[in-house]
């Protein structure tokens, strides 16, 4: 029941603009960022992203191009990068720390995070031996309860600048 409740509730990779209700007194997400081409350094939790989705190319145009690719929880964790620069799959707080509290479809600063698709990322916290915590970039609501067997997408992250 819960993986056919986790399929239904899969969205599909809309790369629409954000819906964002710039009357909300939120803080610029924009502004904590040092952002350099394909990375963008947080300044308030000292975590530096890849500004693309898993699967996405970044362009000196200033985008992300391609498609984005899902993994199951098990590939998502044990992704490694080529440039060994300790790339790894975010914890629920770290990847919730970057979800735009007043945007929707995606709730994400597109101007950091550029052609984020409003759907589930993984993170690597574990809520079970079969589940695991995503981040539904749509709402930017986290959740619990997806099979770990499920292929979402992944934004990896890294530790420092």
């Amino acid at each position: 029941m819960a993986a056919a409740f986790g399929a239904s509730l899969v969205a599909t990779p809309d790369i629409a603009r954000a819906e964002c209700d710039r009357a909300k007194p939120v803080q610029p997400l924009a502004s904590r960022f040092e952002v350099h081409g394909e990375t963008a350094y947080d300044t308030s939790t000292d975590l530096t992203w890849m500004r693309c989705s898993y699967g996405q190319q970044w362009t000196e145009a200033g985008g992300c191009l391609g498609s984005v690719e899902l993994l199951d929880w098990e590939s998502a964790v044990g992704l490694h990068l080529p440039d060994g620069a300790n790339w790894r799959l975010p914890e629920r707080d770290e990847l919730q720390s970057i979800v735009a509290q007043n945007c929707k479809r995606p709730a994400i600063d597109e101007t950091v995070f550029p052609a984020t698709p409003s759907m589930q990322f993984w993170t690597s916290t574990a809520s079970g031996p079969s589940y695991a915590w995503v981040v539904f970039f749509r709402t930017g609501m986290p959740t619990w309860n997806f099979l770990k067997t499920s292929r979402f997408a992944v934004r990896m992250v890294r530790t420092g600048r």
